[in-house]
């Protein structure tokens, strides 16, 4: 698990006109805390977690983990992006060990790791098939297992379930709730969908219109463990309606539009 602690983060990309994609972001992630940052595309919730990732460096401002300002990409920070990206030439178990091995961990310690992983996201039978035999759930559940295989301190996710159909995010969104709630990771994980911000997250980070900031933090006090079953319920129906009131605030454009 890791601390995260983002403070007063900007990001300008120079251009002909610079841009400023990020203005001013605080925010703190408990250790084995789950935090969504919500808001539309276009917001900077990727640049955000670019700049957690090592991908991209803050213009100004600080990122920590655990204390230590963030280097280069490194197993210590998981991400998993919207398409899984495997190899396709690679079998499910040679994709997931891909990591481990080129990092010299021992062939014992790699399979023990690998089989442990595919068991919790319930591939263990299609550790022998290659990624075009395997459904985008599938796929995507094998890139989860690959980052997850390396250990890492946090797991940032970007839109991993927005390529997928509704009846296979819902059961992708239960996975990852059964994945999380077993291995206590620290998530930071991206998302345009209100629904999914509340039934995953344990705070969601509503940002603003560009140039984003963090426009508000809800604590999302619903018990766990958590389920599809849940969408429905009284408290996440106040949730959804909370939050809905709070994006249409934070996302008013600067002027009228006129037709």
């Amino acid at each position: 698990m890791a601390r995260i602690q983002v403070r007063e983060v900007a990001k300008v990309y120079q251009a002909v006109t610079p841009i400023r994609a990020l203005d001013c972001v605080d925010m703190d992630v408990a250790d084995g805390e789950f935090v969504a940052l919500l808001g539309p595309s276009g917001c900077g919730k990727s640049t955000l977690l670019n700049i957690l990732a090592g991908f991209e460096k803050s213009t100004e401002g600080v990122v920590l983990i655990d204390d230590e300002p963030v280097g280069p990409p490194g197993p210590d920070r998981g991400v998993v992006f919207q398409d899984a990206a495997l190899f396709p030439w690679l079998t499910v178990y040679d994709n997931v060990t891909f990591g481990p091995r080129i990092q010299g961990v021992g062939r014992a310690e790699y399979d023990s790791r690998t089989r442990e992983m595919l068991s919790i996201v319930g591939l263990s039978e299609f550790a022998d098939s290659y990624p075009s035999q395997l459904s985008g759930g599938m796929r995507q559940r094998v890139g989860i297992a690959r980052v997850l295989v390396m250990r890492p301190r946090a797991l940032l996710m970007d839109e991993p379930f927005g390529a997928l159909d509704a009846q296979t995010r819902m059961a992708m969104q239960e996975l990852l709730l059964e994945v999380w709630q077993r291995l206590s990771t620290t998530v930071v994980f991206v998302t345009h969908d209100i629904d999914e911000a509340i039934l995953l997250a344990d705070r969601v980070c509503v940002m603003s219109a560009r140039p984003a900031c963090i426009a508000r933090e809800i604590l999302i006090d619903l018990r766990r463990p958590r389920s599809i079953d849940d969408l429905t319920s009284p408290a996440f129906i106040r949730y959804k309606a909370e939050i809905m009131s709070e994006m249409r605030s934070a996302h008013q454009p600067a002027e009228p539009i006129h037709a």
